[in-house]
């Protein structure tokens, strides 16, 4: 009996609240927590990395990985673009093995454009960033009369931020033909 008094002496609505309180502060501590952080990885990576050019990244070992939690079997090139001079343009083709991809990202961390490698053939890849709210990048080949043999960049709208080009570290065998992929990625302001 003393069980069934408690229950009927419960305060109901305080408990279905708490609960639904735990879960609104839960999802707002989570959406503020990127605002919050003491060092984004662009304020981390951007002092070291040349505007508008890629730079191979040196093996991460432990204690000395540009980013917390870097994988260390995985090779990196990057660039930190600045689109206020004019478009930049990125170019690499990913070799037919899996794990490679290129992203680019914003200072505030979100993911613009990513692509993985396609495991039975090469991956082309070209990009113009452009600055936001412009999306013209010149009358096109075709406009004129021009037939194009290879297909035209993606336009990309971004200010600001890092392209990552990434690829498995397989071993000293194959680390001359990671290098020269990685090396082989272009990242250059546009001239017109």
């Amino acid at each position: 009996m003393k069980i069934a008094d408690t229950l009927s002496r419960a305060n109901w609505q305080l408990i279905l609240a708490a609960p639904v309180a735990a879960g609104i502060l839960h999802i707002c501590a989570t959406l503020a927590a990127p605002h919050l952080t003491a060092a984004s990885a662009y304020s981390r990576l951007a002092p070291g990395l040349p505007v508008n050019r890629m730079q191979v990244l040196n093996v991460a070992a432990p204690g000395a990985e540009p980013l917390p939690f870097m994988s260390p079997d995985a090779r990196y090139a990057m660039c930190r673009f600045d689109t206020s001079g004019g478009p930049v343009t990125v170019s690499s083709t990913l070799p037919p093995d899996q794990g490679w991809t290129l992203t680019v990202v914003t200072p505030q961390g979100d993911n613009i454009y990513a692509t993985a490698s396609v495991p039975s053939r090469p991956t082309p890849v070209s990009l113009v960033l452009v600055p936001s709210e412009e999306a013209f990048l010149g009358v096109t080949p075709e406009s004129r009369g021009i037939a194009r043999d290879v297909q035209p960049p993606t336009a990309v709208s971004a200010t600001k931020g890092i392209v990552v080009v990434r690829g498995p570290d397989k071993g000293f065998s194959y680390q001359r033909q990671v290098e020269a992929a990685l090396k082989d990625a272009q990242c250059t302001a546009r001239s017109f």
